[in-house]
């Protein structure tokens, strides 16, 4: 099973704060998307220039949208719509028109205020190749589970530009957040296993799932690092 790579993005706009430890912290909402054959349960996240849909029961259906991708996006009450250029796969197939509601207490003029925003500099308008490795403005995600001291909870990794992220769909408060900045090291000691080694909030040990993640990109990786604590 190949590495997924979306273009969309990214997972989201988040009413819920999520409680990472480290800067560059983002938001998620817990949303229903609509199907024909019903809702799926899931977060939407917002990470850059991308909505992100992850699927909590089958977290290999989720996308990525890229504003840039984006041909209007309103909100009325609960609902939010949003009508894509190029169609995006779910769990149905190709659709061009994604709908979804947000839970009650959490405020949807997130997700349009962050559209409202127009695209920024730091990433591009258009969806990567799934095929480019992670360079420039390419979003990897990838199937991951976090390991507790006791037992694990499933998410995925997010691999951006500027930032690593997982963002747990069984337990928000085990979701984090990390730009290259915030990072002392990397680790993989095999392409299924990651540890992240912050300045602040300790080391945080991830299983990749699939064909786990390919050198390249962990080289890249790396160099990211390298070249923000450089900065730093």
């Amino acid at each position: 099973m190949k590495i997924q790579l979306f273009a969309l993005c990214v997972l989201t706009m988040l009413g819920l704060s999520l409680k990472a430890q480290a800067p560059g912290t983002g938001r998620a909402l817990s949303v229903e998307h609509a199907v024909p054959f019903g809702t799926i349960a899931g977060k939407l996240l917002l990470v850059g220039n991308y909505l992100v849909f992850v699927d909590e029961q089958q977290p290999e259906a989720s996308f990525v949208v890229s504003k840039g991708a984006i041909e209007r996006l309103t909100a009325e009450g609960a609902e939010i719509t949003v009508l894509t250029r190029d169609s995006v796969r779910n769990r149905t197939g190709e659709v061009k028109r994604l709908s979804f509601r947000v839970a009650p207490g959490t405020d949807p003029a997130l997700v349009t205020g962050w559209y409202g925003t127009g695209v920024s500099a730091s990433a591009p308008a258009a969806p990567p190749s799934p095929s480019a490795p992670a360079s420039g403005g390419d979003v990897l995600t990838y199937s991951a589970n976090h390991n507790h001291r006791i037992g694990e909870c499933r998410g995925r990794l997010i691999v951006t530009p500027d930032q690593v992220s997982f963002e747990s769909v069984e337990s928000i408060s085990h979701s984090r957040r990390w730009d290259y900045r915030s990072i002392r090291e990397i680790k993989m000691d095999n392409p299924y296993q990651i540890e992240i080694r912050a300045f602040t909030g300790g080391n945080y040990k991830i299983r990749l799932e699939g064909d786990g993640m390919d050198p390249d990109v962990y080289k890249t990786l790396v160099d990211r690092v390298a070249m923000a604590r450089a900065g730093r």
